[in-house]
């Protein structure tokens, strides 16, 4: 297993989630992500969900 298959860019964020890259960058600063900053980079991982999708559990429709 490759472990560069599990993190992904800013960019790949943006373009996955449906967001502006810049609202990626500040999700990260803000710490609403796992991700990790190497320089000025961001590398997120990959199988986590769209920031502020909220999971219902156990929730009953």
């Amino acid at each position: 297993m490759n472990p560069l298959n599990e993190i992904m860019s800013t960019e790949e964020a943006s373009k996955l989630w449906g967001v502006h890259q810049d609202h990626v960058k500040r999700l990260c600063r803000e710490g609403k992500v796992i991700c990790r900053k190497f320089g000025k980079t961001y590398i997120l991982r990959k199988n986590q969900p769209k920031p502020g999708i909220k999971k219902a559990i156990g929730a009953v429709v």
